[in-house]
């Protein structure tokens, strides 16, 4: 399984403008359903690939947008469940 990360923000405009943003940049990213377990505020999240997230995160930076969070997710192999790790950038 490929290494993926979730972006969170604390607003629902700010996922969308970041979506838009690195679409524009050519990443393959996925908007996504926060998960509860990440945040109970803006229900959008960003999916990327391990490859694509340094890219990411610094168009991310670089247009004065708000991260909430940023989180590895992987599979837990005593649960077989995901499982979120929080990764600072």
């Amino acid at each position: 399984m490929e290494t993926i990360y979730i972006i969170t923000f604390h607003s629902a405009n700010n996922s969308l403008l970041a979506y838009k943003l690195l679409k524009n940049c050519r990443l393959k990213v996925v908007m996504i359903q926060t998960p509860c377990r990440l945040s109970a505020g803006c229900a959008r999240s960003i999916e990327v690939k391990e490859k694509d997230i340094d890219t990411a995160v610094s168009t991310i930076k670089e247009n004065s947008l708000s991260i909430q969070g940023i989180y590895k997710k992987f599979i837990n192999p005593n649960t077989r469940r995901y499982d979120y790790v929080e990764v600072y950038y």
